[in-house]
């Protein structure tokens, strides 16, 4: 019996060349609204495609929504906090932000269980669960162990996704919920560090970096505090062979690396942007927010920090099947906030 031939997804090749794998490419013809019902699509195509850094071979996944004539000037890049269910807000950024020549690509982090149901806000997308199934895919990414060291490039290997069309695109904005900061942050100081000329290209192209209730931490002891959680996490199989001490050891790791970061580490024409609560119980301002944006005001772009206590607007009761939170920011207003950030000048 002959294999049928791999599909051809040309709006995607227009912008990543060779850098996505169409095997594991799928056109959307539904979408998921933050409940998981099904809605139609707005005024733009969707995917479930594999990203691929061509330098690395590292890869990520994740949906992309471009508008529909595939041709995309902008670019903004959203990366989710642990485990990732503001990815629950997907079709919401897509309706408000995937327009004039923009795609919004969201990620999903590497090494996440893909079936079952319990995992459903996470991976938010039926179609990938079933394909996943069919192809015996059990995790998002490759077949190695979880790491949170190597997840902390998810957004660089998106970056490095776009590079052989680099010229072909206006600019680049990328937000980061939570852990998702985290991993904008260490892929930016990554991407600095390429000296190549591909590298240099694509940090040009970078323009807000907007941190979302960003994981800024930097002590160790405040650390300590996850050490139970991630305990507890490990055993659950949300993400394959999740080792509790390692994590332990990379979010110190990543604490001592993020309090020694200066401006000098980031790209310079990029601009920070802090979007916090002061009602958000996750979040210490005073000991990773403040201090992290005061050694980074020499960027060109000098950061902004956005405080707004978000308990003070209406909030929906459930996301997705459970309760929300503050740290959720799941607001219309946070998405005009980022529309008025993003917006061309």
């Amino acid at each position: 019996m002959e294999q049928e031939p791999t599909p051809k997804f040309e709006a995607l090749e227009k912008l990543f060349g060779e850098n996505f794998n169409p095997e594991k490419t799928i056109k959307l013809e539904k979408d998921l609204d933050e409940d998981n019902e099904p809605r139609e699509l707005g005024d733009y195509e969707s995917y479930w495609t594999e990203f691929r850094n061509p330098d690395s071979d590292e890869v990520v996944e994740g949906k992309i929504y471009l508008p529909k004539d595939g041709v995309a000037k902008d670019i903004l890049i959203i990366s989710p906090g642990y485990k990732g269910d503001f990815a629950l807000q997907e079709a919401k950024y897509a309706d408000d932000f995937s327009r004039d020549g923009r795609a919004v690509i969201f990620l999903r982090h590497n090494g996440l269980r893909i079936e079952g149901d319990d995992v459903k806000n996470y991976i938010h997308c039926p179609e990938k669960q079933e394909e996943a199934s069919e192809k015996k895919q059990k995790y998002i990414g490759k077949k190695e162990k979880f790491s949170w060291n190597k997840a902390n490039g998810e957004i660089l290997t998106a970056l490095k996704s776009l590079g052989n069309k680099i010229d072909d695109i206006g600019k680049i904005d990328i937000i980061g919920h939570s852990w998702g900061g985290s991993i904008a942050v260490n892929s930016m100081a990554e991407l600095h560090k390429d000296a190549s000329e591909a590298a240099k290209k694509i940090e040009q192209k970078i323009d807000n970096v907007i941190l979302m209730g960003a994981m800024l931490e930097t002590r160790p002891e405040v650390f300590e505090n996850y050490r139970e959680f991630f305990e507890s996490e490990a055993g659950k199989d949300y993400f394959k062979g999740m080792d509790a001490e390692a994590v332990m050891n990379d979010l110190i790791s990543d604490g001592e690396a993020i309090g020694k970061m200066t401006a000098e580490d980031l790209p310079f024409n990029v601009r920070l942007v802090g979007v916090e609560s002061v009602a958000d119980a996750d979040i210490d301002l005073q000991g990773e927010t403040l201090p992290f944006f005061t050694r980074m005001k020499e960027l060109n772009k000098k950061g902004n920090i956005v405080f707004k206590d978000l308990k003070e607007f209406e909030m929906p009761e459930k996301i997705g099947g459970r309760d929300t939170e503050v740290h959720d920011y799941p607001l219309d207003r946070v998405r005009r906030w980022i529309g008025k950030i993003i917006e061309k000048k």
